[in-house]
């Protein structure tokens, strides 16, 4: 879902509505764990050269996670770093650019890498050295037996989030796991406060008055009652924070990592991305002058072009994203549709996606682009903020995408097989999250608007304007939705209201009876206009670009009926006769190239599921293979979609 602003004369409050993934879904079971830190002589550096200093460790074992983490040893902060490897058994470096980089040691042998970095003398970056200096590091890798890793060593900023995720060997599970900061390169920085959920935990980084290292420790007990002790380095970078004005800090109660840059080095607005879009000083809206929205230059824009807008937090992300503008069916779509944007973030700790009108910019989970297991490691697991909202209600609202009678994306992809990703999986985790985000990007800036936008204008300004109002305003007033019951509902499940005692005793019949009779596609519809608009342009566009069949159902709560019985169910309502008219009001706005109404008419009439039959019974709704495919999925995967289709949308 998206951020969106709502103006007053002196205050901008930010509200959620936004999707990507999440791997891990429920709120922390366990309470805070403040452990006491050791001294810091316990933690003394790898290799020190040239003022920088290395931790990580002189032996490893082969096929497990390794790390190494760089500060100055003068100075407050480094930039532009680079590492490389000068010898040994071919390292995938996931994250070259950050201080702190993880990696998986392949084999047995030994290894040495070069680092390179400019010195800053404070935690701005105006006050750096002109020239990098250089320092290097060996450490070798023997075979052994490791029971458990903790993936993975990285950077974040301080105050930032902070996840790690312990994978046993095969056959293990993590029965428990106590966290503590076995060391830290810093003896006064803060303490950490764990949440600890399975096999993963949650944090903020601490603050520090200059870039540290943390040594992590997890102590594990694993189902076959061994205890294990493992580490994990965390870099935290002294930033500049803007905790009073700055967007994120301030109205997304949100500390941004600093380690991004531009996917293309040499683009034009290079200069410009992080500092309009992706900041933690960013406490005013740029100028069109300065970030036009792509439209507003190039009504054609080609793939590089849309690169040149993109900042990433990992290069992977940035490849993900051009070899899916380049090869996905519907590529030139997006082409087309990221128009409306001044430009694209996509970070690992981004959660939920949005589109933010203050900046112009949409922000995308990267859990939506990785293909290899290495990739996914690098990716920030803390859960969705609104994964508990709604608990208390007696109803379940569960939707997915299906295509030829089976989920889609199709492939399962748990965290522990470590399997690479298809790329037919990988389209469709990502297009029904750009058509939504750029849905909304396109409702506060149509095509219509392109041309006559001043560039004396900011994003903030041009919409904060009377003559300026997004289209789903105008959807609100001529074809509205009916149910203030059913907006109160979804102000519980999706804005985390407190259920009243009428909301906690109401069945999911009676939803079943008020959805069915409005005209909404789906219940996050009712959350707020924009979500209304932007899931009617999504839902059309998947069925017909990629022939996604969408399905909603409303079911009774687990704890009401665990046998997940269809109460009311459709697939396909984008397409009922009472909606047609509100999913063409919304295609025709945001993308005028398309006969839509010529689309709409091929397109297949809704079909009712059948409300005998279960969620899963129901996924071979025309009924040839449904047996088949409920024999398909074990008991422990239909926990697992069932989770995965009750994620707000669009948590997917």
């Amino acid at each position: 879902m998206f951020k969106k602003l709502l103006l007053t004369t002196a205050v901008l409050t930010l509200s959620a509505c936004g999707g990507g993934g999440s791997s891990a879904t429920n709120t922390p079971n366990n309470g805070p764990n403040t452990p006491t830190a050791p001294p810091s002589s316990a933690f003394a550096p790898l290799a020190t050269e040239n003022g920088l200093a290395i931790y990580g460790d002189a032996q490893y074992i082969a096929n497990s996670n390794g790390g190494l983490a760089l500060v100055p040893t003068s100075g407050a902060k480094l930039v532009d770093v680079t590492w490389r490897q000068t010898s040994g058994p071919t390292i995938d470096l996931i994250s070259p650019h950050t201080p702190t980089t993880g990696f998986i040691v392949p084999q047995a042998g030994s290894y040495s890498f070069s680092v390179s970095a400019k010195v800053c003398s404070t935690n701005k970056n105006n006050s750096c050295a002109t020239a990098p200096v250089l320092s290097n590091v060996s450490f070798s890798a023997s075979n052994s037996t490791k029971l458990a890793n903790i993936r993975m060593a990285h950077s974040a900023v301080e105050q930032g989030r902070v996840s790690f995720r312990i994978d046993p060997a095969s056959g293990l599970t993590v029965n428990s796991a106590e966290w503590s900061i076995a060391a830290k390169s810093t003896p006064n920085a803060a303490e950490i406060a764990f949440e600890v959920q399975d096999n993963r935990v949650f944090f903020a980084a601490p603050e520090v008055s200059r870039d540290s290292v943390f040594n992590v420790q997890a102590d594990i007990v694993l189902s076959n009652g061994q205890t294990v002790t493992e580490s994990v380095l965390l870099g935290v970078r002294n930033a500049d924070i803007d905790e009073q004005n700055g967007y994120f800090p301030r109205y997304s109660e949100n500390i941004v990592t600093e380690n991004m840059f531009p996917y293309h080095a040499d683009s034009p607005y290079a200069d410009d991305l992080q500092v309009c879009i992706y900041s933690n000083i960013l406490n005013e809206s740029c100028r069109f002058s300065r970030l036009p929205l792509i439209g507003m230059e190039n009504m054609d824009p080609s793939v590089e072009d849309i690169l040149d807008r993109t900042l990433v937090s990992h290069p992977w992300m940035g490849d993900r994203f051009k070899q899916y503008l380049e090869s996905s069916a519907v590529g030139p779509d997006m082409l087309r549709l990221l128009r409306g944007v001044t430009g694209i973030v996509i970070s690992y700790e981004v959660r939920p996606s949005f589109y933010w009108s203050a900046t112009g910019a949409i922000y995308l989970d990267a859990d939506n682009f990785w293909l290899t297991p290495l990739e996914r490691d690098t990716l920030n697991e803390a859960p969705d903020y609104r994964s508990g909202f709604g608990s208390e209600l007696q109803f379940i609202v569960p939707w997915r995408y299906v295509k030829n009678n089976d989920y889609y994306p199709a492939g399962s992809y748990a965290v522990a097989d470590r399997r690479t990703r298809s790329f037919s999986d990988l389209e469709a985790d990502i297009s029904w999250l750009m058509y939504h985000e750029l849905g909304h990007a396109n409702d506060f800036f149509p095509p219509s608007t392109w041309a006559k936008l001043a560039t004396s204008l900011s994003p903030l300004t041009a919409i904060n304007r009377s003559s300026q109002n997004p289209d789903s305003d105008l959807l609100a007033q001529q074809l509205p939705l009916r149910s203030d019951e059913l907006k109160a509902f979804a102000r519980v499940n999706f804005g985390g209201d407190d259920a009243t005692e009428a909301q906690k005793d109401t069945t999911a019949q009676t939803i079943a009876n008020l959805f069915s009779s409005d005209v909404a596609t789906s219940f996050y519809a009712f959350y707020t206009t924009r979500e209304d608009y932007a899931l009617l342009f999504e839902k059309f566009m998947m069925k017909y670009r990629l022939d996604a069949d969408s399905d909603i159902a409303v079911l009774a709560s687990r704890d009401v009926d665990p046998s997940l019985r269809v109460v009311w169910g459709q697939r396909n309502r984008f397409n009922d006769v009472a909606l047609q008219d509100r999913v063409l009001f919304a295609v025709e706005r945001i993308l005028p190239e398309l006969n839509a109404a010529g689309i709409q008419q091929n397109l297949p009439s809704p079909i009712f599921m059948d409300t005998t039959a279960d969620w899963f019974d129901n996924l071979d709704i025309s009924g040839a293979n449904k047996a088949a495919k409920a024999m398909q999925l074990t008991d422990q995967q239909r926990a697992l979609r069932l989770q995965q289709d009750l994620l707000n949308h669009h948590q997917h």
